[in-house]
């Protein structure tokens, strides 16, 4: 990919985030968010999709763990605990955007451990 490419993805991984981080701040807890979570969701759909395109696996994978669990979420599953969690997603893909050799195996694990039923 070109440098022009790969600076305007970032920008625009940038903005989808910030957009959460507005999103996520009008929430208090797990009902606050599921409310919500369809315009998360989106801003999630568009994060998967170019980090892969611009070498931002870390990214690509928290989107896309955070955005099975959504759909589960649209789809009436009722998640403990999710709200907390995207919000240290969101953190985190923030915090990648900055700093590429941030760890998410920690942050990655949990997910899988703590919500493994919604998992396929």
């Amino acid at each position: 990919m070109s440098d022009e490419f790969i600076k305007q993805a970032t920008k625009e991984i940038h903005e989808e985030l910030e957009h959460n981080s507005q999103i996520l701040k009008s929430c208090q807890n797990d009902e606050d968010f599921s409310n919500k979570c369809s315009e998360i969701e989106k801003h999630l759909h568009k994060i998967k999709g170019l980090a892969p395109m611009m070498d931002q696996k870390k990214i690509g994978e928290l989107a896309s763990l955070n955005d099975e669990l959504i759909k589960k979420i649209l789809e009436g599953e009722k998640i403990k605990g999710i709200f907390e969690t995207i919000k240290q997603s969101n953190k985190l893909m923030k915090d990648l955007i900055r700093d590429s050799t941030v760890e998410i195996v920690g942050l990655k694990q949990t997910i899988k451990t703590k919500y493994a039923e919604f998992f396929d």
